[in-house]
């Protein structure tokens, strides 16, 4: 009702007021047109027009009209103040300038201690000689001398003559033992971390095998100590630090294993990738040769609308794939025997235990099994809400493709990717609005215009953390750091890192960031990751290290996140001020988006875990295991395989998750989580998660100090000292949701759609299956035309009336009490009949008249032309036919009608 008035209002303020009619004079006319006296044209109950001519009445007698005297004019009103701006957030002309190194960063220099002259020696061999083996000489020539010389180059290095385990009681041999290991690791590990750098930010043949050589230095010194540290009795310590410390030590892991077995491992693991990447198929009703391989397939998911040609491909793969299942089942044995010598039961074990705290000596400080089902129980009717809709729209995108039901689990060839993980390949097609930001564009367009570059991003980011309480960071960040792409190197640009050199006061980072809001975003994320790195600095060694990576990752994520606020944004002077205020349809956008690319694949990352720790425990017959892999994947995700099912194949091998990455999906999960913990306990109370907040120095304090004491604590200390609560909880993910998770209720239940997928199978019809948006179709922001009805429009279908009226049988009609008033298009429920309030003629047309109280009888007026009116069991309604000239008169009664 309220929307219709302001239409009303809209309209009515849009229309020009009338102008004057011209009108020849009165003598020029015949005697039957000549205009009559106004006043007696009144008295006889005429309608009465309204002109400027008022000098001679219609009777043809003259009337003296005296001229009005004329009006002063009118002072010119005052010129409107402009608004002012509002004041930015934060005050960033308050933060002290520093030296950014801008001077040194254009100049090109050498990479940290590069022996040049063994390069060029190790190139020159191999172009003479197809080998970088120096035949001439009895002992290798190394690729990274600089690592190689600190094999054996003290004590810690030696495994012969050990004691015997737990033989070392002395809490004080303990510690100074730990100080000389200390000395010798950072040696180590400051040469990986510079071969590294090389390597990433120069890609060679020769820089590849100096890296990889120093990694294995590396790996000879985590065995060598690790065997050492296993002398001292971890039961006689009593200083709780030194047993942290002692505990990161001698944990091996899969070095563990015996050498033989651990290659065998290793090799198990190439098989694997090598399998996974360079098995080839056929397209559908091609014949061989096959060419299709992996990498090819991630752009046919994500534009082929043919469904059984998707179908073809995911089976046709994980076919082919299927040789690799003994060396997968390999995995899992050799990961059982080095759970073993590490104190754990099985593999599973060993995976959880960097979540629950379970060491050999040691009980598990949480029953991770037990949370992550209570995050399940918790994220459920939000994955089911975005699972039911995508499940309808899945059905218009491939024209209700065969085994899809309204009711059951999801094909997973339908979600636009092979792995089927990320859904959001159909995010154009399904998103809820047409709205988008306009953010991004602002934000590009302000980067150009204030001659922005890649390393400017991460210097104005550096001061908003300075705005924010962190200390100031050492001037090499700025000197040592590349930024951008360097055209003239071969670099490795993904992934991107923020980097503990390994030596006083060198943290660098490592971007080929481009101007824009995602790599703006990433300048945070790094950015807070250096941070982290450069406030535990003056822990011990074993201590400079995140509480988790988790912890890690959820952090990065929430700096990445409040990057985005618009009021930030307006303070870094990226926006305009009209960007302050966010339109919901936009944040519902937004929130769908995320959702289809991070949310939707947690469920997975369950199903997954879940699956492998089954295995790790032998509770899967060999035979059956591809059984039991779809069984989990209903339960969690409400997806099925693909038609044909083959059951000696072993799906899960298409994700990398499984195939390539031998650690918890988990982890994925729980960073999820926590990003949103650690957000709502840094924003203040009443922010609204999905737009951030603006952060002080009291706001950042409590995970400053987190950040200081490194891994000197566990990752669940640090998140109750962050957050005050030490356990995962998922409801401020909820919260975040919130715009989402309302909108996908209220849009599955105006469709009728079914939530969850244990039905029978039941398949949509016709009727059921949406139209769903093209490439280049516009939208209105509102649910599709065949979920709603107006008043007066067909309900037959099952539309939902709008606007005070409800459908009866037929069409929407007014609610009792009220009555249609249809303008122009519009229809409109009003609470009175327009007839019994001074206008109308009831027939169906609408005159505008100044009528006297007398019962005279009115000179006839031009009918109107006959309008075609369903005839239904509608309350009686006037339809407005005025001319365009009379309109404005006509909206005015309206209006004062409507109120």
């Amino acid at each position: 009702m309220k929307f219709n008035i302001f239409l009303i209002l809209l309209v009515g303020a849009c229309v020009p007021s009338f102008s004057q009619e011209i009108r020849p004079k009165p003598e020029l006319l015949p005697a039957d047109e000549a205009p009559k006296d106004p006043e007696v044209a009144f008295s006889e109950g005429e309608p009465f027009e309204l002109t400027d001519d008022l000098e001679t009445p219609k009777n043809g007698s003259t009337v003296q009209v005296p001229k009005p005297e004329p009006k002063p004019e009118p002072e010119p009103a005052p010129k409107a103040e402009p608004t002012p701006e509002p004041e930015p957030a934060i005050k960033f002309d308050n933060i002290e300038s520093e030296d950014y190194g801008d001077v040194a960063e254009a100049v090109v220099t050498q990479p940290d201690e590069l022996n040049t002259e063994v390069i060029e020696q190790l190139v020159d061999r191999f172009l003479n000689t197809g080998s970088i083996v120096d035949k001439s000489k009895k002992g290798p020539v190394y690729a990274n001398p600089v690592a190689q010389a600190l094999v054996n180059s003290s004590d810690y290095w030696k495994t012969d003559n050990l004691q015997a385990p737990n033989s070392i009681k002395d809490e004080e041999k303990l510690r100074s033992w730990l100080a000389g290991y200390e000395a010798e690791a950072i040696k180590v590990l400051r040469e990986v971390a510079l071969s590294g750098w090389r390597y990433f930010n120069n890609a060679s043949q020769a820089l590849k095998l100096a890296l990889d050589e120093a990694e294995n230095v590396l790996s000879l010194f985590v065995r060598s100590t690790s065997m050492q540290a296993k002398q001292f009795d971890m039961a006689s310590v009593t200083d709780e630090k030194l047993k942290r410390q002692l505990g990161y030590v001698s944990f091996e892991g899969m070095s563990a294993l015996a050498p033989s077995r651990f290659a065998e491992y290793s090799q198990a693991q190439a098989f694997l990738n090598r399998d996974s990447k360079d098995s080839t198929i056929c397209d559908k009703d091609v014949p061989p040769p096959c060419a299709l391989q992996k990498i090819d397939m991630d752009s046919i998911f994500r534009n082929e609308k043919d469904a059984s040609r998707l179908q073809h491909l995911w089976v046709s793969y994980v076919t082919a794939i299927a040789k690799s299942k003994p060396a997968y089942n390999n995995i899992i044995s050799v990961s059982n025997e080095g759970a073993k010598l590490n104190g754990f039961e099985n593999g599973g074990d060993m995976w959880r235990s960097a979540f629950d705290l379970s060491s050999k000596h040691h009980k598990a400080e949480l029953d991770l099994n037990k949370q992550i089902d209570k995050i399940y129980g918790t994220i459920q009717p939000f994955y089911q809400l975005i699972h039911a809709y995508i499940r309808r729209q899945l059905a218009g995108i491939y024209s209700n493709p065969a085994g899809l039901s309204k009711d059951g689990p999801i094909p997973a060839h339908l979600f636009g990717s092979l792995e089927g993980g990320d859904w959001s390949a159909h995010y154009e097609q399904t998103k809820p609005f047409e709205d988008e930001s306009e953010t991004p564009e602002a934000m590009l367009a302000a980067f150009n215009a204030q001659n922005y570059t890649s390393k400017k991003m991460f210097v104005n980011a550096y001061r908003y953390f300075k705005s924010a309480g962190f200390p100031q960071l050492p001037k090499s960040i700025w000197t040592n750091s590349i930024f951008a792409r360097v055209w003239s190197k071969d670099m490795i640009c993904h992934p991107s890192a923020a980097l503990d050199m390994r030596a006083p006061n060198d943290f660098r980072v490592k971007a080929c960031a481009q101007l824009g809001e995602p790599d703006f975003e990433l300048a945070h994320s790094l950015l807070v990751q250096t941070y982290y790195q450069y406030l535990y600095k003056d822990q011990s060694l074993l201590f400079r290290e995140p509480a988790s990576p988790v912890i890690t990752d959820a952090i990065a994520n929430v700096f990445a996140h409040l990057a985005t606020n618009p009021h930030y944004l307006y303070s870094q002077k990226l926006v305009p001020s009209e960007h302050l205020e966010i339109k919901d349809s936009i944040i519902i956008n937004k929130l769908y988006k995320e959702s289809l690319e991070s949310f939707t694949k947690l469920p997975f990352t369950i199903s997954a875990d879940t699956w492998r720790y089954e295995l790790f425990e032998g509770k899967v017959p060999t035979n059956k295991l591809n059984d039991r892999w779809w069984e989990i994947r209903s339960k969690y995700e409400g997806v099925r395989s693909p038609q044909p099912y083959n059951t000696s194949n072993l799906d899960a091998l298409i994700h990398n998750a499984v195939s390539q990455v031998h650690s918890p999906a988990t982890r994925t999960l729980i960073s999820y989580v926590l990003k949103f913990q650690i957000l709502k306990a840094l924003c203040p109370e009443g922010t609204i998660l999905s737009e951030g907040c603006i952060l002080s120095e009291d706001t950042t304090e409590k995970l400053r100090e987190t950040m200081k004491l490194g891994s000197s604590i566990t990752w669940l200390k640090a998140l109750e000292m962050i957050s005050g609560k030490g356990e995962l909880d998922a409801q401020p993910l909820l919260e975040y949701y919130e715009p989402l998770i309302n909108w996908l209720r209220n849009t599955n239940e105006i469709d009728q759609v079914i939530i969850g997928w244990d039905g029978e199978g039941t398949p949509f019809t016709v009727e059921e299956i949406p139209k769903t948006r093209q490439p280049g179709d516009g939208g209105n922001g509102l649910p599709s035309e065949d979920r709603v009805a107006f008043p007066g429009g067909e309900c037959v279908n099952g539309q939902e009336c709008l606007l005070d009226s409800h459908c009866n049988g037929t069409i929407c009609v007014c609610n009792e009490g009220l009555f249609t008033l249809e303008i122009g298009n519009t229809v409109n429920c009003v609470p009175g009949n327009p007839a019994d309030s001074g206008f109308g003629d009831g027939k169906g047309g609408l005159v505008i008249g100044l009528f006297n109280n007398e019962e005279s009888t009115p000179e006839p007026a031009a009918e109107p032309e006959p309008t075609t009116v369903t005839t239904t069991k509608m309350p009686p309604r006037v339809r407005a036919s005025a001319s365009f000239s009379n309109i404005l008169m006509v909206l005015s009664t309206v209006l004062f009608f409507l109120l």
